[in-house]
Parts: structure tokens; sequence; C-alpha cells
């Protein structure tokens, strides 16, 4: 405003200067019109560039905007959920209001926990699982191992030994759910899948005398194989039963003599 008065001043004083000049001197009068143009266009042109900064000038706030304002000041959670708030609103409200951002992760575990300081002294914690890339990461593998054994001892497959890991909660790295053939490299990388498993202390046995295949071969001392192969020639007898989905050999010893 101060520039387009002043240039208006320039303008009228130029103007008088040119009106008062005497007409016979043209070469004055011709240099104080020149002056006086070159006044009206620096006077336009002043004047157009305020009015584009009047347009450009965002709109006072009344009061009731700025009440509104500082209602939302003072709930932020209000002010991210709002319909009219857009993601990039949120993501300018996050970085003006976070001071800092601490992440605390258990050994090489999955858990972690998120902790956030916001303006004002605010802190909130948040506990989440990270992804690891092996078993041996997890917080609870002893017992998820464990509970991969206890099932297998009680002749479950590895398909449904999945689905009831899945079913109680548990989580393998880098996947959502457990799966067989997971159950199966996971069993023979701690060297439990290459054999099928050997009962003992769950068999139904018919009485003191039965011993499973593979103890009678350790009192003989004979290879497991090796006992299996008396026993589909006839020279041991023995019989089938049934542990979970499993069938498994006894062999009498009572009965049976060691001396094959």
């Amino acid at each position: 405003m101060e520039a387009s008065t002043g240039a208006g001043y320039e303008t009228a004083l130029v103007r008088r200067r040119y009106e008062a000049v005497d007409p016979d001197n043209r070469l004055v009068a011709r240099t104080l019109e020149r002056d006086w143009e070159q006044a009206l266009a620096a006077e336009q042109s002043l004047r157009g560039e305020q009015q584009r900064a009047l347009a450009e000038e965002p709109e006072h706030l009344t009061e009731n905007d700025r009440d509104a304002i500082r209602q939302l000041a003072q709930d932020i959670p209000a002010l991210s959920r709002a319909a009219s708030t857009t993601a990039r609103d949120r993501q300018t409200i996050a970085r003006m209001m976070l001071e800092r951002v601490e992440i605390l992760v258990a050994g090489e575990t999955e858990r972690a926990e998120l902790t956030c300081h916001w303006s004002g002294g605010t802190t909130t914690r948040h506990a989440f699982t990270r992804p690891v890339r092996r078993f041996e990461q997890l917080e609870h593998f002893d017992k998820l191992l464990a509970r991969i054994m206890d099932l297998r001892s009680q002749g479950a497959t590895a398909q449904s030994i999945a689905e009831m890991l899945n079913a109680e909660g548990w989580t393998p790295p880098k996947k959502d759910n457990f799966n067989a053939p997971m159950i199966h490299r996971l069993l023979q990388r701690r060297g439990l899948g290459t054999t099928r498993p050997i009962w003992s202390g769950n068999v139904p046995r018919q009485h003191d005398g039965e011993v499973t295949l593979q103890e009678y071969a350790d009192r003989v001392g004979a290879h497991r194989q090796t006992v299996y192969g008396w026993l589909r020639r006839g020279r041991i007898k023995g019989r089938l039963a049934k542990v979970g989905s499993q069938r498994i050999w006894l062999v009498n010893a009572a009965n049976t003599s060691t001396g094959i």
C-alpha cells in the first residue's frame, strides 16, 4: 500500500511540473511529458503487484475459527481422525508433534518395543513383533520345540502338528502360519526328522515282556533294521500296536531268544 501511494505522489508531482511548463518551451515539455508517462507506468505496475498480493493473502480468521483451532489443538487424535484430514496432513501433524522415536529389540528375538516421545513431554510405548529369519531367534523357541516334540511323541503327523500350532497361536519366522513342510524341515535340522519316532512309555503293552523294536535291538546289540529283517522272516515274533496315527512293532522279549 505504501509503495503504490508513493508512486501516486510521484506521478502527481511530475504531472504538475508538466502542466506548469511554458508550452513554447517544447524541449522541456517533451522531457516532462516522458517523465509523466514513466511515472504513470510505474504506478500502474505497483498497483497490479498490490492486487496480486491481496488476492493471494489468506482470509482473516474469525473468532469462531480461532476457537475451533484451539479445541483441535487440544485433541490431536480427533484432528487426525477427522474426515477432512488427509494422509499428508496426518504426516505433517506427526512430524510437528513427534520429537524422538526409540526402538528396543529383545536380543535377536522377534519381540520389540517402540517408544514415541511427543511434544509436551508425553511418552507412548507400543510392543510389536518384528520379522526374523530363523526359528532359533524366536523368543520362545525352546517351548515351541518342546511342544512339537510332545505332539510328535503322541503320534501326530507333521500336518496335524502344524494345524495345532496355528490354532494355539504360535507363529513361525517370515510366515503367518505353520505348514507340514516347515515342521519336517525343523525336525530334520534338529536331527529328529530322518527316522520314525520311537516310543516307549506311551505304547500299549500286553505284558512286561513286550518291548519296542528299537528297545529289542538295543538289548541284542543289533541295528534296528537288522531286527526288523528278523521279524519279517519270522525269526522273532511280534505284533503291531497303534499309537495315535502311527503303528509300532512290539516284540515279546521274554519268549525270544537273544542268540539269533
